[in-house]
């Protein structure tokens, strides 16, 4: 008997017991399904973290490089240890797509401390930019002229401006210190912070957020603070998808040899890419654990498939009889239960994986990561639903195969 004989009628045999048929899929459909959901939302999840630790706006991973002086007797206002030259070095490095000193870094932000009168002194997250683009509610933004200049100007949020005066249109051309030193107050912009960055400054007097807070002219900091010229740091942005490790080597092996300030200290980063590397894992191996569990339920499904095969195999018994009595071998026998089983748990794997993608998609419209679908699930899930249909399938497929003809007919 040919082998799509024998496929044909394992699938005619199934569809004639379609309601026995479909509650023993019922098992691996919800098995299957569960393990999907946890895998996809769980690569989700990692893939946002690592995402929003490792990579800016742009989708580029960074890493950051320092500057540790080792000769104690260099003039610490004449060092340059990131200079033009050191900077253009870097960038020739393939793989580097910008290279920002820390002080040119937009995305860092310092902290000041802002003197009120008759009040409490505050620290408040602090930028120094050239030219701003809030949304301001009073007054205006910083302009190029005020970082050239180096003028006393200042734009700060409407929180700050709420914790200074009653009303905040009251802070603009006002004078405040900071960090000793007087500004004026020429806008008063909408507050970037979050709900949640609000409400742990109220209750801890700081926060974990990028957005500033007050904002004042680069040039001015600039002349007010001469050290702020020295740059003992920058940011690396490297092209997507480049192996971050790999290049990050380059640059501290180039900075070894050609740094500006090579003789009095040492270039040092921390990999980052080993960090997240080593996150990504952590966080895999908890979705593959909860994988695992859910999994348990397959196993039970097995069982039931089992089951409902031994118990078509003693309702067959005539059946199984005749054709053996009609010519039919051993091996077309076992052939047949054993696609029937197999035809089941991958029929189930392919609507389970169907339902299991449909709920992380779902799942994840309501949390603040979507779900991450990928090949390698689909074919392992189908795998897996095979492989329990062969598994739990040979022995009642044996047991059919093996029955005595004459004892049957008699």
């Amino acid at each position: 008997m040919r082998m799509s004989e024998i496929f044909k009628s394992s699938l005619s045999t199934l569809k004639m017991n379609g309601r026995r048929t479909f509650l023993t899929m019922i098992g691996i459909i919800i098995g299957i399904a569960a393990v999907i959901t946890i895998l996809s939302l769980g690569n989700g999840f990692r893939k946002k973290t690592l995402d929003e630790l490792a990579q800016d706006s742009k989708g580029r991973p960074s890493q950051m490089f320092h500057f540790n002086v080792s000769n104690m007797d260099a003039d610490w206002s004449k060092l340059d240890p990131f200079d033009t030259n050191t900077l253009d070095g870097i960038r020739q490095i393939p793989g580097v797509d910008e290279v920002v000193p820390s002080s040119d870094d937009e995305d860092s932000v310092n902290y000041a401390t802002l003197d009120f009168a008759n009040k409490e002194s505050k620290t408040y997250g602090t930028k120094y930019l050239d030219v701003t683009n809030q949304q301001i509610l009073y007054g205006r933004n910083l302009y190029d002229f005020d970082s050239k200049a180096a003028k006393r100007n200042v734009i700060i949020d409407d929180i700050v401006a709420s914790d200074i005066f009653e009303n905040p249109e009251k802070a603009i051309h006002q004078s405040i210190k900071i960090d000793g030193t007087s500004y004026m107050i020429v806008g008063v912009y909408a507050t970037e912070l979050t709900v949640k960055e609000i409400e742990d400054i109220q209750n801890y007097g700081f926060g974990g957020s990028d957005a500033p807070q007050v904002i004042i002219p680069r040039g001015t900091n600039k002349l007010l603070n001469p050290n702020a010229n020295v740059d003992f740091s920058i940011k690396a942005f490297y092209k997507p998808d480049s192996n971050v490790s790999g290049i990050s080597r380059k640059i501290a092996d180039y900075l070894k040899e050609n740094g500006s300030e090579k003789d009095n200290g040492t270039y040092e980063y921390f990999d980052m890419s080993e960090m997240m590397e080593s996150i990504g894992q952590q966080v895999s191996m908890v979705t593959y654990f909860i994988g695992a569990v859910a999994g348990i339920s397959l196993f039970i499904a097995g069982v039931g498939v089992m089951n409902m095969m031994y118990i078509s195999v003693s309702e067959r018994t005539k059946e199984i009889g005749i054709r053996r009595s009609l010519g039919a071998t051993q091996n077309s026998i076992q052939w047949q239960f054993l696609l029937e089983g197999i035809s089941i748990t991958t029929l189930g794997g392919l609507i389970g994986y169907l339902f299991g993608v449909g709920i992380a998609i779902i799942a994840g419209n309501f949390l603040p990561f979507k779900a991450l679908i990928d090949v390698p699930t689909a074919l392992i899930s189908v795998s897996i639903s095979v492989l329990i249909g062969i598994s739990f399938s040979v022995f009642p497929a044996r047991a059919a195969a093996r029955k005595n003809v004459v004892e049957i007919l008699r």
